[in-house]
């Protein structure tokens, strides 16, 4: 029957905002459709295909298909990449697929929708009325709010038994007895024992509905809420047990991968060769003095570590190691959001240093510009380009602000030498942009680098507490996604570094 409740993916819920929804749902083994506001959208950004450079040698597969493409191949993809986003985003939830609203499914689908709709108004307001539709729709809640029932809730179960009683409801339907509200009162009231707090609300509107097929549409549209919030409820309950096993799980699954290849390591070796070889380079410009004293630098923990860094800086057009690739999406906006970070810094210091100390005293000023510039730079890949555009917003508001307070404006000559600064100061070679960044990685590696003992918010670098927030989510994401990564391939990396470096 064309209900929207069984066209939706129901198996792939959305977490209730309250955290606490009391239901359990079994996890659909499907791609799940992931939260576009948070880390779950950077996830479905796609491995870049590149084809293979001139007169080189034919070599394994991946210079003519991603590595997603070969998992998909293989059969892997869909549980593996679920496991994965499980554990490394902690925000991480389910929820509805959404059609867009100009495609061909989601058209036909509303089509067929309206179509039973209007069939049961017809059927109820038909005399006599028909209740054919309204009896399968009650079997249907019946089996929803079954399927959302905790194991300890026996007596419930026992009444939604009793009160929907489908032989006793055919025989009223088929007697023209058959009273609907009665049941949709019924079913109201044990969909608000059931639900989270956050659904109260929707439920307050069932009860005051009248119309009895909007009633029933309704219905099924918070049944469909009530088994997300379920979902993700029952997946948060499990989040330490999948933590547990997804190391194995996802080792396992590479394993399977990599018996299907000729050398399905190519990538991340050429990855940790070039690290191995950057630290070489810096290593053999250090001074020669006091370096019998100093620690070595080219061990596998510094190598690896130095690999991981070089992934927040990936060129767009090479692909990424195959042990990375599960998290190239999200790598992809960390880099986004670092840069971004460093460059808002980097704006906010040269606009300090120009206009002078009076307006770092003005309260609520570095927060709104902040906020300006990075509406300017929202869905922008080019950082350079849009400058011109952000030295203006500075120019307004630094000026706005100065005559807020009775302050002197700018003149023309010092608007445009700040508009200079400040467009110069777009590119990452700019000498305080340069320094900003090298703080921020040098900051971010310190964390990725072993146990800390510190809170990471009282170390944050000189010039970056304007973006503190910024920088300290970028490093958060960075080492849980870092450190799951490292779990789950360190004998692989082991095995290659300890060649690299001639251990036995």
């Amino acid at each position: 029957m064309p209900l929207e409740h069984k066209d939706r993916e129901t198996s792939k819920p959305t977490e209730d905002e309250s955290g606490d929804s009391p239901g359990v749902s079994n996890a659909s083994d499907q791609e799940p459709a992931l939260d576009s506001s948070g880390e779950g959208e950077a996830f479905r950004k796609r491995q870049r295909v590149n084809s293979p450079r001139k007169n080189e040698p034919m070599a394994s597969p991946h210079k003519h298909a991603t590595f997603e493409e070969l998992l998909k191949t293989a059969g892997l993809v869909s549980n593996m990449s679920l496991a994965h986003e499980i554990v490394v985003d902690g925000n991480f939830k389910l929820k509805a697929r959404e059609l867009p609203d100009n495609s061909i499914e989601k058209q036909v689908r509303d089509i067929m929708h309206k179509a039973f709709w209007d069939s049961l108004k017809d059927q109820l307001e038909g005399d006599p009325p028909s209740y054919h539709h309204a009896v399968t729709l009650l079997g249907e809640i019946k089996e929803i709010l079954i399927s959302i029932l905790l194991p300890q809730h026996d007596r419930l179960r026992t009444q939604i038994d009793e009160v929907i009683d489908l032989p006793l409801i055919h025989q009223q339907a088929d007697y023209g007895a058959l009273d609907v509200y009665h049941y949709g009162d019924f079913i109201i009231s044990t969909m608000g024992m059931l639900c989270a707090p956050a659904r109260d609300e929707e439920i307050a509107k069932l009860k005051d509905m009248v119309d009895v097929v909007e009633l029933f549409r309704e219905i099924f549209r918070v049944l469909d809420l009530m088994k997300l919030d379920m979902a993700n409820y029952t997946l948060q309950s499990l989040r330490p047990h999948i933590k547990q096993q997804s190391v194995d799980y996802e080792r396992g699954k590479f394993q399977e991968f990599l018996k299907t290849q000729q050398d399905g390591l190519e990538l991340t070796r050429k990855w940790l060769e070039e690290a191995a070889d950057d630290l070489r380079s810096h290593e053999s410009q250090q001074p020669a003095e006091g370096a019998a004293s100093s620690p070595p630098t080219l061990t596998p923990v510094a190598i690896l570590n130095h690999g991981y860094m070089k992934l927040l800086d990936w060129p767009d057009v090479q692909l990424y190691p195959e042990t990375i690739v599960m998290d190239q999406g999200r790598l992809q906006e960390m880099a986004d959001k670092l840069q971004k970070a460093v460059l808002i810094a980097t704006v906010l210091l040269v606009t300090y240093t120009n206009v002078g100390p009076i307006i770092t005293s003005i309260q609520g000023f570095p927060s709104n510009l902040k906020h300006h510039i990075a509406t300017i730079l929202e869905g922008v890949k080019d950082h350079s380009s849009i400058m011109p555009n952000v030295a203006d917003q500075v120019c307004t508001d630094v000026n706005g602000c100065l005559k807020e307070r009775g302050v002197a404006e700018m003149d023309a000559m010092k608007m445009d030498a700040l508009k200079s600064q400040v467009t110069a100061a777009g590119d990452r070679q700019h000498s305080v942009h340069k320094l900003l960044d090298s703080r921020a990685r040098s900051f971010i590696k310190m964390l990725i680098s072993g146990p800390i003992n510190f809170d990471p918010a009282t170390r944050i670098p000189p010039g970056l507490a304007t973006v503190q927030p910024q920088l300290l989510e970028v490093a958060g994401q960075f080492v849980r996604v870092i450190g799951h990564n490292r779990t789950v391939y360190g004998p692989f990396y082991s095995e290659i570094l300890g060649k690299i470096l001639n251990i036995t």
